[in-house]
């Protein structure tokens, strides 16, 4: 499984997810923990605007979140120049 899911809620996760977790050993929880972080921290740092981590700081959200465009929204008639080939 190469998927890792994050939940405050227990309930969120499925039970199959519950039993492939619990069934992994300490090392390879720690070791997929370990991995949230550092997909976190690269997130954050990302963003040019984010100011650095202390040592040992957490990150729990973007300092200043990215202003995200928004994409044109494709009308039917702005299909009618594709070439369907069957």
């Amino acid at each position: 499984m190469s998927i890792i899911r994050k939940s405050s809620n227990i309930n969120d996760i499925p039970a199959y997810d519950k039993e492939y977790w619990w069934a992994k050993t300490p090392q390879e929880r720690l070791a997929a923990a370990l991995k949230l972080i550092r997909r976190a921290k690269a997130i954050y740092y990302a963003n040019p605007k984010n100011p650095p981590l202390g040592n040992g700081g957490q990150v729990f959200k973007s300092d200043k979140p990215i202003d995200h465009r928004k994409l044109p929204i494709i009308q039917p008639h702005d299909l009618g120049d594709l070439e369907v080939s069957l």
